[in-house]
């Protein structure tokens, strides 16, 4: 049986090495600018629809952290940073 989602599900893999690029790039100049969130907020809401739940969840953390008004820490940054790159690169 053909999966309905894979076309979109391999987009948003081939998305995740720009993802990373914006996650450094804000990191560096604007951790707790409005362009963060809207990051943090698009993986949030997508990556569990396409199979990647720990990586929605690391999202979601700062997406949440945002909400209330205080900038992503440090462990929650790395944390989706490790994520993006498992999903990237997965386990053999």
């Amino acid at each position: 049986m053909t999966d309905p989602l894979e076309p979109l599900r391999n987009r948003f893999r081939s998305r995740i090495a720009d993802d990373r690029v914006e996650l450094a790039r804000l990191t560096a100049s604007d951790p707790a600018g409005a362009d963060m969130r809207r990051l943090a907020h698009n993986l949030a809401g997508s990556a569990g629809t396409f199979g990647y739940p720990a990586l929605g969840a690391a999202a979601a953390e700062i997406d949440d952290q945002m909400a209330d008004g205080s900038p992503p820490d440090a462990a929650s940054l790395d944390r989706l940073r490790q994520r993006l790159d498992e999903v990237e690169q997965p386990a053999p």
